[in-house]
Parts: structure tokens; sequence; C-alpha cells
């Protein structure tokens, strides 16, 4: 799914801010002004949501929508490198805004300090382009899934742990591809937490940049995205492997 472009012209400041985009032919003008129109949901400002939202905020998506419910803590700042001691204590949903309006002061951000459950109002996402999990838990990410399923809105997904990370995007806009659900039918009680089994900041950044850069290429129609398949990032050994995400038939969420 292709973000509806603006007929507004690029000012003269979003061509000097934005040159670097624009001269690349994948993304030129017309890419440009599709990045500023496109609004984009960020669920959870953990590791991997900081530097997501950073740098599509650095790119010009003129639109962003931030969930989180957790306050910043100093026990983040290892991998959380859209926040400073200064933002301790604070809503992480309030200090990201605040913290990526100093980087971009023209884009509009919108944020919900709110847990992502059962009890969500989904109505309040129905209206983006695209939705990118940075949950960190199941529970979660089956709520997401579901509200992108409901409303058929693309869902791009990152998940980190220890020196692993993993992305995938599906294309819930399309018909018969699959879900989250159909690579996951048969979730956990518990899942390992960064607290139990640690993580490198620096991998979750990684992943962070990878599903901020195919969203890019999803707004701007930019050649192969993962769709209908899962990256997996070892780091520790420095391997980067793809699987075929196949549609699960009898899937209860989308089957």
């Amino acid at each position: 799914m292709q973000a509806k472009k603006t007929k507004a012209e690029l000012q003269d400041k979003d061509l000097l801010r934005y040159n670097r985009n624009i001269v690349l032919p994948e993304i030129d003008i017309d890419g440009q002004r599709a990045l500023l129109k496109s609004k984009v949901a960020i669920i959870g400002l953990g590791g991997i949501g900081c530097p997501t939202a950073t740098y599509l905020a650095s790119t010009g998506v003129g639109h962003l929508c931030l969930i989180d419910f957790d306050d910043v803590t100093l026990s983040n700042l290892n991998r959380q490198v859209l926040f400073s001691e200064n933002d301790i204590s604070l809503k992480k949903a309030e200090a990201a805004k605040k913290n990526l309006h100093s980087l971009n002061s023209d884009i509009d951000i919108k944020i919900i300090s709110q847990k992502i459950d059962s009890g969500f109002d989904e109505h309040q996402l129905v209206d983006y382009d695209f939705i990118i999990d940075c949950t960190d838990n199941f529970e979660a990410r089956t709520e997401v899934n579901n509200i992108c399923l409901t409303h058929k809105i693309p869902l791009i997904s990152g998940a980190a742990i220890k020196l692993q990370g993993q992305v995938a995007t599906f294309r819930n806009d399309l018909d018969d591809m699959p879900c989250y659900r159909c690579l996951y039918n048969d979730l956990p009680d518990n899942s390992p937490t960064c607290l139990e089994s640690g993580i490198l900041g620096s991998v979750t950044g990684l992943v962070g940049a990878i599903l901020a850069t195919e969203c890019v290429k999803l707004i701007c129609n930019i050649g192969q995205n993962n769709s209908s398949k899962l990256m997996l990032i070892d780091m520790k050994n420095y391997e980067f492997k793809t699987i075929k995400i196949k549609k699960d038939m009898e899937c209860k969420f989308c089957g």
C-alpha cells in the first residue's frame, strides 16, 4: 500500500532538509511528498521503537503516533537512544514527542500513553497508513495484529533479545497474505524479557533502523520489501537469514 501523495509543493526548507532523500532516484520529489503525507503509528518506545521513531521523524514522515504507557528509567538508557538522563521519570510518549520535535519541529506527533491490551480503543489507529509493532510481549503483539487485520493496515513487526533480532512485514491490506499469527500460531504464556536475558543496545538499534527503512520502502513503493518473509538477525555470528512465511489457511485470525 503506497501512501497518498500530497499535491502541496515542498517548501524551500524541506528541499534543503530532505535533499539527501530527494536525490535518491527511488524517492525523488514525489517520494518525499508521500513521506510528508503519510501517517505511521509506532507502538512501543523501547530499544526498538526509539530508533524507529527517530529515523522516521528525520526522514520526514509527516504524521507520527507514539504509543507507550511506561515511564523512562535509568535502566532504559543503554538502548533507548531517544531519551537522556533528563527524561528519567517522564512518560516515554511525552519525552519522545519532545525530543523528536527538537529534531524535526515541522512534523505532527500524536501521543497515546496507554497500554495495548483488550481495553485499548483501536479506533484511535484506523486512520494510520502503517503500524509498526515494537512491543516486547506476545499479548500486545496479538492485540496489534487483531487491529491491523480488522482495519486492513499493513503491519511491520520487530523484536530483539540478547544478540539476535527479527523483522517481518505483514500486508494485511492485501488479500490472501499471511498475518502475524500465521507465523506464531501457538504463543507461549511467557516470553523471555530483556531483564532476564539481556540485550545489546546496538542490536535493537539495528532492528529499529531496518523497521524504519521497510516503512519508507512501503510508503515510496521501493523495491522488494520483506512482505511474507521473516528476517532473522544473528549478530553474535554475523548471520542474516530470510524465511518465507506461508499463509495458514486454518488460521483463526485471518484464515
